[in-house]
């Protein structure tokens, strides 16, 4: 039967794995969303356009489903902004922050995503210049914003508008309340930011502190992972030193401004390092900044020009490839089903097996383990008690039962019933004692360490039983004066390490080997066993 279904399941495999290999790329959220963020071809920005749309329909009907609306409606607000239609851009903004009213109750993501609708607007407000209108959206922003890192990023945001309108003074008192607030929230890259900023300001306002206020954000956002951020110290920099006339710190700052433009490949960035260039004295970059702001001007036209007609086109051939591949559909949904369904009768009918099998065993051993120390134990202590209180003497006949009796006893133990009721450590402790004495000395390492309660019934007792064999086997055929068993956790697994001095052995799986090998395996588990002649045994346990 096991072989019939891994066939099937190979051939469903097979066909599933054909029908994708030719499929387009899945309708994902990823997938859009990337090619959003960085679009290559001229139909992305269409394609994301349409899947967005939809996506933002389909969960406009659920006010459980708040939280997807936003993110379709603010993918399709970054789509119209890349575009360069200002107006939609700011309508699908206006429109998250209705969609953010609307989701309760509020988190720390609702506050993420509220403070970066406000921060879009205010750029398009600043763009547009309408300063007002940035300065009255981020006023009404700062008198709900719950945490000082918000705090600090909407005072910033405040400063930079004074600063665009040459009201330093008052940009100064901003950016001075922005960096109080952002080290009292301890985050480094708001401390950057807006130390960098109050700084720039106090060069412009030939405040003292200014060289060391730079140098301090600059530090700070070397050592921090959103490395694009660099640019805005490196043109403080240079713009500061190019105030002081200082030229070949003016040239450094600007040249690491357009060194880390090109690692990052942000035409944007690059265009600002340029334009830096040529504001701080040196001309001679004045072509390729022209040069670059020609390809932006001409990537931006031609995703407008293309937009509407991608649009529509996508939108056909969706619809085209709707109808031809609706059959496809129905029998890949009709595979899958069949699939699934032997998937689940195969796995459980081989649980159901393992679990009989299983059982089986720790019944087995529970009868063996009282029948022998019903039928065997008790009648040989019988004997002994009788010979004791006769009036024979005979010491050999004595010992040599009570020797029986020992022995019968171990069997008993080795194979009764565990109570795992008492902690397993313990229970592993008082096994590991049981096999020590003058001739072996049991080590131990890391038991305390491993949270053993984290494991099953059925786990504790496979473990104990195979540990109880390698030491009967170690006892009885190795003659090691040294027992090493260490216990680690990698990861979610369980290793543990087995090791002895005595004289070794080719491997032969015997009955006891094989009994510990199918013993760990029916808990999907393994188990390694290393040996030679003269070079003890080993042996590694994962579970």
């Amino acid at each position: 039967m096991k072989s019939t279904i891994t066939s099937f399941l190979f051939f469903c495999i097979t066909i599933l794995t054909a029908y994708l290999s030719n499929a387009q790329v899945t309708d994902s959220l990823t997938y859009y969303s990337g090619i959003v963020d960085n679009p290559t071809k001229p139909e992305d920005l269409a394609k994301a356009y349409t899947f967005f749309t939809k996506e933002k329909a389909k969960n406009a009907t659920s006010p459980k489903k708040l939280a997807n609306e936003l993110y379709a409606t603010q993918y399709l607000a970054e789509i119209q902004k890349k575009l360069g239609y200002s107006s939609e851009n700011e309508l699908l903004n206006l429109e998250s922050l209705k969609i953010l009213e609307r989701i309760q109750p509020k988190t720390e993501w609702t506050d993420i995503s509220y403070l970066r609708v406000i921060n879009e607007l205010g750029i398009i407000y600043r763009e547009r210049e309408d300063y007002t209108q940035a300065l009255k959206l981020y006023q009404e922003a700062l008198t709900s914003a719950t945490t000082l890192k918000n705090q600090a990023v909407l005072l910033n945001n405040i400063g930079y508008v004074y600063e665009h309108l040459e009201e330093l003074d008052i940009a100064y008192k901003y950016y001075d309340q922005a960096y109080t607030k952002a080290v009292e929230a301890n985050h480094t890259r708001e401390i950057a930011r807006t130390l960098s900023n109050l700084s720039f300001i106090k060069s412009k306002l030939d405040l003292p502190g200014a060289r060391q206020g730079l140098l301090k954000a600059l530090e700070l956002r070397l050592s921090n992972p959103y490395t694009y951020e660099l640019g805005s110290s490196y043109e403080h920099l240079a713009k500061h030193f190019f105030q002081l006339k200082d030229t070949i710190s003016t040239k450094k700052y600007s040249d690491d401004f357009i060194q880390l433009a090109r690692k990052n490949n942000i035409a944007e960035l690059l265009q600002s390092a340029l334009k830096l260039k040529i504001v701080t004295g040196e001309p001679k970059y004045a072509s390729e900044y022209l040069k670059i702001n020609d390809s932006l001007t001409k990537i931006e036209e031609e995703q407008r020009n293309n937009f509407n007609y991608y649009v529509y086109q996508y939108d056909k051939k969706e619809k085209d490839l709707q109808k031809s591949q609706l059959f496809n559909e129905r029998l890949l949904y009709l595979i899958l089903f069949i699939a699934l369904a032997s998937l689940s009768i195969y796995f459980v009918l081989k649980y159901k097996h393992r679990k009989e099998k299983l059982q089986e065993i720790y019944n087995t051993e529970t009868r063996i383990s009282r029948k022998i120390h019903d039928e065997v134990a008790n009648d040989v202590y019988h004997v002994m008690t009788q010979l004791q209180t006769s009036a024979h003497d005979n010491k050999e006949l004595l010992d040599d039962l009570e020797n029986i009796y020992n022995r019968t006893r171990d069997i008993s133990r080795q194979n009764s019933t565990i109570n795992l009721t008492t902690p397993y450590v313990d229970l592993l402790q008082d096994l590991f004692l049981s096999y020590k004495d003058d001739q072996v000395n049991v080590i131990t390492k890391g038991l305390p360490s491993i949270n053993w309660e984290q494991l099953k019934d059925v786990q504790k007792t496979t473990i104990y039983r195979v540990l109880q064999e390698l030491l009967t086997n170690m006892k009885k055929h190795s003659h090691a004066s040294i027992v090493i068993l260490s216990f680690e956790k990698s990861g979610k697994s369980l290793i543990i390490n087995y090791k002895d001095n005595g004289k070794g052995t080719a491997i032969i799986k015997g009955n006891g080997l094989q009994n510990t090998e199918n013993r760990i395996h029916s808990i999907n588990g393994s188990i390694t066993f290393e040996s030679e002649l003269g070079k003890g045994f080993k042996a590694v346990i994962m579970i």
